[in-house]
């Protein structure tokens, strides 16, 4: 282990879900400091308690990161308590509603855009000061296929991937001179609940089926697991080369390329 990982600070959004724990359980384990939040408190628990035998130290905060002033908290919670900031990443994210576009709401794509727009810009909004006054650091957001790509049912959705991906491109120019590093992981279909709530639009009233031509799409004809995603951007905060910056890293199995 490396006195570099050992010093490195990481806020880590979403840390309750799959993807999130997974995240919080290889940085911590490389030695990095983690703030880990999430809106799900016992979701929060659980995941701190599931940690053994790491090298890095892991705060966990209850905190509704659509909220600028709830960002500005975690952030400054981070830095006090650490003394820096060298990397985020953005985890946290919904599916919501699955719907055509002439039935879906209003309130719907509000959801949507507030927890996997607004969240990601005020988070990368708040900890931009303290990556560039570190010297630099590491953001991944992350994508998904539908950031690249449309599905039906999913126009919210898809948007707001779109949305992180357009973001994310142009922080990594601003700040690419103060080696601010910003990319997007994309995950295909990942083996969690989100992917399963959408298996009524492939195929209504039938999951089997659905799964069946989810996995049809995908080369490797399986799930990605979310440690694989979360492997992807623990290397980009951690070990990625500093030219690489403003990418779209897809996980997805293969889908992308056929």
């Amino acid at each position: 282990m490396s006195e570099p990982d050992q010093q490195r600070v990481v806020i880590v959004t979403g840390a309750a879900g799959a993807m999130g724990s997974e995240a919080v359980r290889l940085l911590a384990g490389r030695g990095a400091h983690v703030l880990a939040t999430d809106a799900d408190a016992d979701g929060l628990e659980r995941m701190a308690a599931g940690l053994t035998g790491a090298a890095g130290e892991v705060a966990t905060r209850v905190a509704d990161i659509a909220d600028e002033a709830a960002v500005q908290g975690l952030v400054e919670a981070a830095v006090d308590r650490w003394g820096g900031l060298d990397g985020l990443f953005n985890i946290a994210g919904i599916v919501g509603d699955v719907s055509l576009t002439l039935e879906a709401t209003t309130e719907n794509w509000d959801r949507i855009m507030r927890v996997n727009v607004r969240s990601v810009w005020l988070t990368i909004k708040h900890c931009l000061p303290h990556l560039v006054d570190r010297g630099g650091g590491a953001i991944v957001s992350t994508g998904s296929y539908l950031a690249i790509r449309g599905v039906e049912g999913l126009g919210a959705y898809g948007a707001s991937k779109h949305a992180v991906i357009g973001l994310s491109r142009t922080v990594a120019v601003e700040y690419a001179a103060q080696e601010v590093r910003v990319n997007v992981v994309c995950p295909g279909a990942m083996d969690t609940h989100m992917i399963r709530a959408t298996y009524d639009v492939v195929c209504p009233g039938d999951p089997v089926r659905a799964e069946e031509i989810v996995l049809g799409a995908i080369p490797q004809r399986r799930l990605a697991q979310p440690a694989e995603l979360a492997a992807v951007g623990t290397w980009l905060i951690l070990d990625a080369p500093s030219h690489l910056t403003g990418q779209v890293i897809p996980v997805d199995g293969g889908r992308s390329a056929a």
